[in-house]
This record gives structure tokens, C-alpha cells and sequence, in this order.
């Protein structure tokens, strides 16, 4: 699958594209709005066209300068940097009150902001010593 972040500097908007076939990309059937400046484009099939953030800077907590792929994990990134299996982050981590909220929930899983599940951990672990 390609994924490409697409950045607006001048409009601080971002879009995350998902695709099999390059040539597909950027056709959209339809746009729901899954949170406050959060958007998710589908093809006529339903299947996920690609994820449009407004005021990404305020959204995702970084300078838009700042985000690329490597800034958003979902949950095997998250359950390796926590060093479990995903069922067991899933158990263990997400259902806890202070646990980071995704910024965006999709029928594929949840995506978080790296920086948020790193400062999540390091709290955690000062807490525990």
C-alpha cells in the first residue's frame, strides 16, 4: 500500500493518502467527519481513500513542518514501543483513563501521535521507580 502525507503550509491542513494503485489515488465517493478537523475520504466501495486533518498543527500537537509518517503509529507500532503484543497493549494500555486518545479511530485501528505514547511512557515509568 502507498501512503503519502500531503502537507498545506499556508492552510496548516494535512492529508494522509491511502492507496493500492497510485493512478486511484485522490477519488473520493465520500467524506465523513469523524472528529473536529478530522475528515475521512472514501471510494465509491467505502474503502479508506485517505484522512484530511485541519488545523493540523493544533490537531496533532507539532508544527506541521514536523509530521510525516514516522510521527503516527497504530497499534503494532504502539505495542512495540511498549514492548507487549497488540492484544495485550490493547488490554493493558488503551482502555486506561490517562492513556493517550487516537487521533483518529478507522475500521483498520486507531492512530496516535507518537510523541503522545512516548511522553505516556516515560510518565508511566517515572511513576513506577
Amino acid at each position: 500500500m502507498n501512503i503519502t502525507i500531503q502537507a498545506d503550509k499556508d492552510n496548516d491542513q494535512l492529508y494522509i493518502l491511502f492507496r493500492e494503485n497510485k493512478e486511484l489515488a485522490g477519488i473520493a465517493a465520500e467524506t465523513k467527519k469523524l472528529a473536529d478537523n478530522l475528515y475521512l475520504d472514501v471510494d465509491s466501495e467505502g474503502r479508506l481513500v485517505g484522512i484530511e486533518i485541519w488545523q493540523a498543527s493544533k490537531t496533532l500537537g507539532a508544527s506541521i513542518e514536523d509530521i510525516g509518517l514516522d510521527s503516527l503509529v497504530g497499534v503494532a507500532e504502539a505495542a512495540k514501543l511498549f514492548g507487549v503484543k497488540k492484544p495485550n497493549f490493547i488490554r493493558d494500555y488503551v482502555g486506561k483513563e490517562d492513556f493517550p486518545k487516537p487521533v483518529a479511530a478507522l475500521a483498520s485501528g486507531r492512530i496516535w501521535r507518537l510523541k503522545d505514547l512516548e511522553e505516556y511512557k516515560a510518565h508511566s515509568a517515572k511513576q513506577s521507580a
